[in-house]
């Protein structure tokens, strides 16, 4: 009987002893401290190199220059041989079709040159690519509980973030390492049709200015996991130079 009392003395003693588990802001900040443990996320300059490649199989390259101290955006590829630039530029939109500005309305077309799609895949990378940094952005709420929740096989602290209404209306769920707190995988529902949006694996990091980015990215569909695309960080160099000028070119259109 006394061994039966110490023994649930000691168990008692040791889980009082347990700190408590970490809260989704904690979680975040130490996700944060792995991947920019300097700080360098706001005023980072660099070049970006990138490969994508579809689940049939198809390959493209492009480039992405970032200046997140100014907002300048850059997004540099080349469909078909032809140079579609697709830029922000002074907070303005800027589009250039093989270095001209103006393109026909045929061109923005088939290019998707339309309004707002700068600003759109500027929003796209400075987000996927400045997390866990984004998560400290206003309107984003992240919830204080943090199940731990299953992928493939393993457990991960899941961080539940959603968005005040203004900013937006997707719900997301980051993946931690419970060892390290890196970020391993994110998924995200839009509620437009039951069980939609997309959720991404990551793998490998590369060290951009001291920055911690995922190298590699692997989409798949929420609703029947099925293989969407592979987005693949090839390298980084230090902006030294802009695709654009930082005066406003012809074409350019206000947002």
């Amino acid at each position: 009987m006394m061994k039966k009392i110490l023994l649930l003395a000691g168990l008692f003693l040791l889980a009082a002893a347990q700190p408590p588990p970490l809260t989704g802001p904690e979680l975040v900040q130490k996700s944060i401290a792995y991947h920019d443990p300097q700080g360098k996320w706001p005023t980072l300059r660099t070049r970006l190199f990138f490969q994508s490649t579809t689940a049939a199989g198809k390959a493209s390259t492009f480039e992405v220059e970032l200046d997140n101290a100014t907002g300048y955006f850059c997004h540099i590829s080349h469909p078909g041989g032809r140079e579609v630039v697709k830029g922000v530029v002074n907070g303005q939109e800027v589009f250039l079709l093989d270095g001209q500005p103006n393109p026909s309305d045929e061109d923005r077309k088939k290019f998707r040159l339309a309004a707002g799609a700068a600003q759109g895949a500027r929003n796209f990378y400075t987000y996927l690519y400045g997390l866990p940094m984004k998560l400290r952005d206003t309107g984003t709420r992240v919830a204080e509980e943090v199940p731990m929740q299953p992928l493939l096989g393993k457990t991960y602290p899941a961080v539940q973030v959603s968005y005040d209404p203004a900013v937006g209306q997707d719900t997301w769920s980051f993946y931690l390492d419970p060892r390290t707190y890196a970020l391993q995988a994110y998924r995200f529902y839009q509620h437009k049709e039951p069980n939609d949006g997309e959720y991404v694996l990551l793998n490998q990091v590369l060290s951009v200015e001291g920055i911690q980015l995922p190298k590699e990215r692997k989409w798949y569909l929420n609703k029947d996991e099925s293989f969407l695309a592979t987005d693949l960080l090839l390298k980084a160099e230090p902006l030294t130079t802009r695709r654009l000028q930082t005066t406003e070119p012809a074409g350019a259109t206000k947002k």
